[in-house]
């Protein structure tokens, strides 16, 4: 026998008993499933943790910020019970039913809800753990539970006022429990509630709905006389969640909404003429200010409109510019596919690469690399080979795989016909680690000395899915998608009250691109508002000097003029604004109310009715003018300016104020007391509502207060 060497004796020793180790563990993780569960879900709770101790002291936490905003302010009307600002849900209403109930638990302060969603969101960790452990080994399955766990933008996206988070639960729930059900067939029916519920967080989801209804037919370790029974008990439990909400919408639309009436606008986002695959600007309209898109509908077709005609009106320019285009739009729809998959992170609003620095998500234990997606994008790939080569002897792992491969690949093409962005991606990250894992599991099955012939082509594939999803052969413009998170995060702080690091933020933005008029025009915008008039006043001319007909910035230049009590420079940029863009129907508003500063009350009126000549449902426009009549002595007028204001905005806080104080002063108390209630249901800190409903209550007197306007 020929004898080991010392050195060889050292180099192996140690060797045996780590492969050993690692045999007895995955033999207790295939033993103990719920044992290993529940150390995944401690270590994903510990993570969260330390997370969220920095996490509270961010603008992140301080201040939500569009869709956030949003998703809050709704839930914050549930728990007031404020009337409904659209006649479908413009947005899906499960975040706010959801963050609702979180704000009635534990209150709406800075801490507590992020730390609900972050303890929610931990559960993710031990369901893909139950999950994986069908498509991979022990090991390899609690390995990639562990990846998850500590994923920093899955753990970014989770804290935030986002629907996301819940949306990846309920599609990891239902994916586990389709599953888990060849041996119980009433968890089909719980799969498929879980599935509905994901569609009331997203309505593409029910895209997965036919993927999730046939995976009986293969799943060969239940009897197949149950088969069909799983499959309609799926179907109803998805299609029973989601009915209440369509029928709500069509009774209140009398039209077919099915979900929510933002789907029109994300469409024309995807696909329309500016479509470039993320999301982009639609010219003229700020979503800021409009974030329904109702006014700048108005603007096109020149009558009210409800939330649902807006959806339909996006529908029909989306319809009609894919009919005139349809190669471009089939080439984009694919070339949206691969981006899926690609290795760059994508903002929207929330720039995971811009506000993870400075806090633990940049270092150990969080990793934050996307290069796994391409090797996910390889792991369905090796899964069709796989199911390729066995055919007839194919096992219950392969199937497994073959599902997630499947739902991952449906939930991307969904996602596709839209635009692509983190925040869509986030709910299979779950799936992706999986399928990243599969690859991993080839590659190393590939080195074993019989098998390592493979690894050439193993290689070779994996180098093609990493180069079709780069972002460099993808065309992504990286300078852009940087300065807009510049932007965001400068009015994120702004909103903050930050306005020195939000300036910064905007000099790095324009860096990028100095001669971008957004990014000077916003600039300039932000020095007004934090006060800085000269510096404002100079920014603008001299961006007016490089774009002399732009009727945006002769406009935001008015209201700097208005900010510094200038009120004749305001006049005359206004006019200039309207000369240049006649449909401005803010700069009309805006200039009525400097010529009823000046009391010139009939072109005041003149300049509102202008405004609603172009808005007809533009609430502040028929405010003011509701304001200029009562002051003018026409209180039945104004009564019913104040009304119709209220009508196109039900939550419209200063015309319900107006109407309020007009109806206190005419003596019709219980009119006035019902409108004061609604006025401290949309904003329950309203002083002057406050001291008139105190008032009236103890019959102290009426309202002194003022009519108001709003510019």
């Amino acid at each position: 026998m020929p004898r080991m060497d010392a050195n060889s004796a050292r180099s192996t020793a140690p060797a045996a008993p780590l492969a050993s180790l690692v045999a007895r563990f995955e033999t207790w993780l295939d033993a103990h499933p719920a044992g290993a569960a529940l150390l995944l879900f401690a270590f994903a709770v510990l993570v969260r943790a330390i997370y969220l101790g920095s996490f509270r002291h961010t603008v992140l936490a301080r201040v939500p910020f569009m869709d956030e905003a949003f998703y809050r302010a709704e839930a914050l009307n549930l728990l007031r019970g404020a009337p409904p600002m659209s006649d479908a849900f413009f947005m899906t209403p499960l975040y706010p039913w959801f963050l609702s109930l979180v704000f009635r638990a534990v209150g709406d302060g800075p801490m507590a809800p992020y730390a609900v969603q972050l303890a929610l969101g931990a559960f993710a960790t031990p369901l893909t753990w139950l999950l994986g452990r069908h498509a991979l080994r022990p090991m390899t399955a609690f390995v990639a539970a562990l990846a998850l766990a500590s994923f920093a933008p899955l753990v970014f996206f989770e804290a935030l006022y986002l629907v996301e988070g819940l949306v990846l639960l309920a599609l990891l729930a239902a994916l586990w429990l389709a599953v888990a059900a060849s041996r119980r067939t009433a968890l089909a029916l719980v799969s498929g509630v879980c599935l509905g519920i994901a569609v009331l967080g997203r309505g593409s989801n029910l895209a997965l709905l036919p993927v999730l209804a046939i995976w009986p037919l293969f799943d060969r370790d239940a009897p197949q006389r149950s088969a069909f029974r799983r499959l309609l008990l799926c179907m109803l439990g998805c299609l029973a969640t989601i009915a209440p909400l369509a029928a709500r919408n069509l009774s209140l639309a009398r039209r077919p909404v099915l979900l929510t009436a933002n789907m029109g606008f994300n469409l024309y986002i995807g696909n329309g003429p500016q479509a470039n695959g993320i999301f982009v600007r639609v010219p003229g309209l700020d979503l800021q200010q409009d974030p329904l898109t109702l006014r700048y509908v108005q603007r096109q077709v020149h009558h009210p409109v409800t939330a649902s005609e807006a959806s339909a009106y996006w529908l029909g320019r989306t319809r009609a510019f894919v009919r005139a285009n349809p190669g471009r739009t089939a080439r984009l729809f694919l070339w949206k596919v691969l981006l899926f998959w690609n290795r760059l992170s994508i903002p929207q609003v929330e720039g995971f690469e811009a506000m993870a620095p400075g806090t633990p998500l940049a270092h150990a234990p969080f990793w934050r690399s996307f290069a796994f997606l391409p090797l996910a994008l390889t792991g369905t790939l090796l899964t069709v080979v796989s199911l390729l080569r066995r055919r007839t002897t194919v096992g219950r792992c392969d199937r497994v795989r073959a599902l997630i491969a499947t739902w991952t690949w449906v939930y991307a093409t969904s996602i596709a016909l839209f635009f692509v962005t983190d925040r869509y991606r986030v709910p299979v990250f779950p799936c992706l680690v999986l399928l990243a894992a599969v690859a991993l599991e080839w590659v190393i099955a590939r080195c074993k000395p019989r098998r390592r012939r493979y690894l050439p082509g193993l290689a070779a594939g994996l180098g093609a899915a990493f180069f079709v999803t780069s972002p460099q052969l993808l065309g992504v413009d990286l300078t852009r998608m940087r300065r807009d998170l510049y932007v965001h995060s400068a009015l994120r702080n702004a909103e903050a009250g930050l306005f020195d690091t939000a300036l910064r933020e905007y000099a790095a933005a324009r860096a990028l691109d100095p001669e971008d008029s957004e990014v000077r025009d916003g600039e300039a915008r932000l020095l007004s508002r934090a006060g800085r008039d000269s510096l404002a006043l100079v920014a603008f001319r001299s961006l007016l000097h490089d774009h002399p007909d732009d009727a945006r910035v002769w406009y935001n230049l008015g209201n700097a003029f208005r900010r510094a009590q200038r009120d004749s420079a305001a006049l005359a940029a206004y006019q200039r604004a309207l000369a240049l863009e006649p449909e401005r129907e803010a700069a009309w508003n805006q200039l009525g109310e400097v010529y009823r500063t000046f009391g010139d009350t009939a072109r005041a009126a003149d300049c509102y009715r202008s405004a609603l000549a172009v808005v007809p449902a533009y609430e502040q426009a028929l405010n003011n003018l509701a304001a200029l009549r009562a002051f003018q002595g026409y209180a039945a007028t104004a009564e019913a300016g104040f009304r119709a204001a209220i009508a196109a905005n039900p939550r419209y806080v200063p015309a319900l104020v107006n109407l309020g104080i007009l109806l206190t002063d005419s003596g019709r108390t219980a009119e006035a007391m019902a409108i004061w209630r609604r006025v401290l249901v949309a904003d329950p800190g309203q002083q002057v509502a406050q001291r008139a409903l105190r008032e009236l209550e103890t019959g102290s007197g009426s309202s002194d207060s003022p009519l108001g306007e709003v510019p």
